[in-house]
This record gives C-alpha cells, structure tokens and sequence, in this order.
C-alpha cells in the first residue's frame, strides 16, 4: 500500500473528531465516502457512534438511517450501504446507546425514539444532507423507527420498517399480556451476553420451567434487570408506556413500507402499525404492507416447516422497497404498487389488495360444538357456520401447569429456544386430554381466509385465573393438521390490561382471544379445525391458575368447562375472502 494509501486507511477508521473528512481510495471495494465510529452528542450528553456512508462529490442528498442494538459494523455493513448509496442517499448507521462503539447504558425500547430524533438533527445540518431522512431495518430496528416517529421530527420522511412489533405489552414482550417466553427470554439471554443469541451449550427447555419467571437470568447466569422488570409490571402501567403505540398514531404523519411473514413472531405488531398508520394519514395511499410465506429472517425460505411455498415464495423485495423510496424522495415514477401485497398460500400465489383487512371480506363465525366430549382428536368436538353444530351445552378438561401442553413449533427468530418453525403436523398435542379439538366438515369447494382472527370463548372454572389458548388449523384428507394461527388470553384482563380482575370460581366468564392475522387456501376436501386448550409452552409462559403467575412459584389445577350454547356462543370469527376480492400478482 502507497504512503498515500496508508494514511487514508488510517482517516478512515479514526475516531471521533478526528475523523472530520471523509475520503475514499482503493481500500474502498465500492465508490463512495465512509467515515467511521463518528460521535455525535445527545440531548443529555451522551455520545452515540455513527458510521455515514456517502455518495462521492459536494452534492446534497437524502438520507437511509438505521440504529442497531446488534453492532453497526458487524454482518456487511458496507454491502448494505452501497446499496442505498448506488442510486443517491448517504446512509448512516448507528450504535443503541451502550451498545458496541456508543455510550451510554443499553435498557432494550427506551430512549431509542428520542436518540434517533437527535441523530436526525444532526444529519440534517452536515452539509451533504439535504434534510430528508428515511429509516430503515427489521425487527429491533423496525421498532425504533415507530418510537422515533412518535418524536414527530421533521426531517423523519419514510419509515422502511420490516417485521416490527408495535406495543411492547401486547406483542413484543408480551402478547396481550401474557409473557411471550421462548421469545423474549432466548433474546434478552443474547443480549445481555453481548455476544450475540446463545443457541449451544443451554437446556432451553429446562430453563423456561424454572420459576418464579423473574429469577430466570440468574438461574442461567445472566444479570439481565429489564428482564426481571418486565415479568414483574402484570399489567399495563406505567412502565410499557414509553413502548407503546397504540394511542400515539396520531401524532405523525410518515409514509411507511411494512414488511413482515405469515410465521413470524411480530406479524401481529407489523400489521397494526400499518393499519393505524393508514387510519391517521391524510395520504393513505403513501403506505404500502408486504406479507409473504416468511419466518423472521424474511424472503429467505420457501420451505417452512411441513409445507413448501413454491417458486414463487422469494422475490425481489429490495427492487420493490427501492421503487416505494425512489419514487418517494428521489422522484421517481411510483409504478404500480399495491397498497397491499400479500401472499396466498396452499395456492402459492401473491394477491394484491387496496385496504387491510381485504376490502369485501365476510368475517364469519364458526361455533364451536360437541356432543360433550371434545377432548382429542378422538373426541366428538365439531365447527361450523351454522349453531346446529352445539348439541351438548359444554365440555371440560383439566390444565395442570406442571404438565403444560407443549409449542409444537414457534415463531421465534431462529428458532432460539429449539422448536421448528412454521406449520407442522398438530396431531401429537391433539392426543392430549388437555386438548379440545373441534373440526368441521369436508369443505365441498375451496375457500380462502386472509386477515386478522378472534374467539370469543366462554369458560368457567375453579380457580382465580387461567389461560385460553387456541389454535387454527388446516385438516388435510390423510389426517394431518397444520397450524396456521394462535392466540392466547389471560382471564384476569378480560375487562381490563390496566386494572386485571380475578375470577370468581364456577361463574361463566366471556374471554375475548385474539390470534395472529393469517391466510390459507382450504383446499376443497380439507377441513377447519381449532384446538382451545389453557397452554402453549414455552412459546407463551405458564398461567399457573393463581393471581401470581409471573412472579410466584405456586401452582394450582384448573378444572375447565368451555360453554357452547344458545346462551353462551363461544365461536371464532374467520376472515373469508371471496373470489375476484383480489388481483393475482407475480412480483
């Protein structure tokens, strides 16, 4: 390497106020100007490092913004910076604060909304700035983009944000309150070990047993305080408000491209953000939602779980996320985007759509009903349209915490905790007593469900709080079941997540369970089937039926009766699509 070489490798990775200009030469593998581990001061004197990678000559240009907790140098940084810079954005990453190269002490969801707020005012005066920053990334970086939102900041005009949870009390930490375990767990475990998620060497399953929940990091060896304060707020207080969108849509007004998977763990987030964000805009039509066949890791796999998606599964999602943010910052022509592109599967097709939930479609219930003994897959438990279906008013089954009916796969990033991911055969947890199983008839001709599901079940038990866990599947010919959504609901916050109210033994209770969105094509000749059960473990925590279930240790029996009659209709409502609803797309 020349002298000349030499010293511009060493302006390049200088840090701080040293590195005052940035440079390019031959050690560069792509033509553009890189600065490194650039320190730029927050509201409240801490100092975040900064990577700015920008388009060569004095011009201005718009800016692709991430902030990472994972490292802004590690994977290929560079490789992903080329590729907004190639068609004219500078792009900055960043380090959370106490993260890698940043300062500060790393609490995951606070503070990163204002710290990106800062960092954009900062962008917005360096002179190759024209003062038009999009953000961008997936999962943890998906979720700072909407907390940065909440700052209203004017620069902030595009959110790129990829499988993103929204509420952090109902689908990030918690689903609509109750702890998403084999999630959040594997994750903090990862993060507090700073060395990346800890897959090798830990007995997962064991692991996830130990109580009480807030005594699960130093059972592993870990000091992880924000894991132990989430298990301890079992409500929604104070403490999840700084991560909480709901409420706070209205506040801004920032176009967003929303992409997220039919199997991953934040569809439900991802889905409501683009939702809200459509319902508060007064340019609708600036919002677009992806959802494909996808786990976490999205447009990587057309095989997940037992079913294959086909050719068409992968696409060229950046060349679709490029022609949304050329078109909205650099004028490009907009093309024919969809406001809604989704995935169809079984069919294999994608299908575009003007409005979530698909416009005409007939949310139908499906009542639940038994001859009285619903229990297995042996049991006599029907579904259907029509409530001629309930010929027994109830059935009963016993949940014991201490034998809590197991995740048969979950949708955990990775798959941390050991469980396949996506949709598998169900029938082993269907041989279960603690397992209601209600099947409906032979579909005489094939019927399409895209959109967001709930229950409405009415129980009555003999302790203070219980679980309600279902589950919504496609019954193949042959037998085989594949899960395609589940939801879990905690009895104590049927009225309130703020104020939980305990249960009084033996009266009837109406219990509202949401499910995460889905799509399927019930090919004619299959069947729908939903399993209602009082667990789904570890991919949810244990209710252990006492008012302590995330803190305590004690565990009790729940005897269980499911009521399905006149007077108590417990159903769940399926998004039904009819034909010509959508338009088939290969994109």
């Amino acid at each position: 390497m020349t002298a000349r070489g030499i010293a511009t490798f060493f302006a390049l990775f200088s840090i701080g106020a040293s590195a005052a200009r940035a440079q390019d030469s031959s050690v560069i593998k792509y033509p553009m100007l890189v600065r490194y581990n650039v320190r730029v001061p927050m509201r409240d004197g801490v100092h975040l490092s900064i990577n700015v990678f920008q388009p060569r000559g004095t011009a201005k240009h718009p800016t692709v913004m991430i902030l990472t907790p994972y490292g802004k140098d590690l994977g290929q940084p560079m490789e992903e910076a080329w590729s907004f810079v190639k068609h004219g954005y500078a792009f900055v990453s960043i380090d959370a604060r106490g993260r890698y190269d940043s300062d500060g002490e790393f609490t995951p969801n606070r503070g990163d909304g204002p710290d990106g707020s800062d960092v954009m005012n900062w962008i917005a005066k360096q002179p190759w700035s024209d003062g038009r920053i999009a953000t961008y990334g997936g999962s943890y970086l998906g979720k700072v983009q909407w907390e940065m939102a909440k700052q209203n900041n004017p620069h902030h005009v595009a959110i790129m944000s990829y499988v993103s949870p929204a509420d952090d009390w109902n689908d990030e930490s918690r689903y609509n309150g109750v702890p998403k375990l084999d999630l959040m767990y594997t994750w903090m475990m990862g993060m507090y070990g700073r060395v990346g998620h800890p897959a090798a060497g830990f007995d997962w399953g064991r692991l996830m047993r130990g109580l009480p929940l807030t005594s699960l990091d130093t059972a592993a060896g870990r000091n992880m305080p924000f894991w132990r304060q989430v298990m301890s707020h079992d409500r929604l207080d104070a403490f999840w408000l700084p991560s909480q969108m709901t409420g706070n849509y209205g506040k801004f007004d920032i176009p967003s491209f929303n992409v997220t998977g039919w199997y991953e763990g934040q569809l439900k987030g991802a889905v409501q953000n683009f939702a809200n964000a459509v319902k508060h805009s007064r340019t609708p039509n600036a919002h677009m939602l992806v959802v494909g066949p996808w786990l976490h890791g999205v447009n990587r796999n057309r095989v997940i779980g037992d079913r294959d998606a086909g050719p068409h599964a992968i696409i060229n999602l950046d060349s679709i996320r490029d022609a949304w943010l050329d078109s909205r910052l650099l004028g490009a022509p907009k093309g024919n985007l969809p406001r809604v592109l989704y995935f169809l599967p079984v069919k294999n097709e994608w299908r575009s759509a003007s409005a979530w939930p698909v416009p005409g479609t007939t949310f139908t219930s499906y009542y639940l009903g038994s001859g009285g003994n619903a229990n297995t897959l042996n049991g006599d438990g029907s579904l259907g349209a029509d409530a001629s279906v309930r010929r027994a008013p109830s059935d009963t089954f016993t949940y014991d915490p201490a034998n809590p009916t197991p995740s048969l796969s979950s949708r955990t990033a990775g798959a941390r905790g050991g469980l396949p991911q996506g949709s598998v055969d169900n029938r082993k947890n269907e041989e279960r007593g603690d397992v209601l199983v209600y099947t409906g008839e032979p579909l005489t001709e094939g019927m399409e469900i895209t959109g967001p599901v709930h229950a409405t079940i009415y129980i009555s038990t003999n302790v203070v709080d219980t679980d309600i866990a279902m589950k919504l599947l496609d019954v193949y010919p042959d037998g085989r079941a594949h899960n395609l959504s589940e939801g879990i609901a905690r009895a104590k916050y049927r009225n309130s997540y703020s104020a939980p109210e305990l249960m009084k033994p033996g009266q009837v209770y109406k219990i509202d369970v949401e499910l995460f969105p889905t799509s399927n094509w019930f090919e004619a000749g299959h069947r729908i089937r939903i399993e209602v059960a009082s667990s789904d473990f570890p991919n949810f925590a244990r209710n252990l039926n006492t008012a302590n279930s995330d803190t305590g240790t004690e565990m009790k029996v729940a005897h269980t009766t499911i009521l399905h009659s006149a007077q108590y209709p417990s159903a769940i409502v399926l998004p039904v699509v009819s034909a010509g609803r959508t338009v088939t797309l290969v994109p």
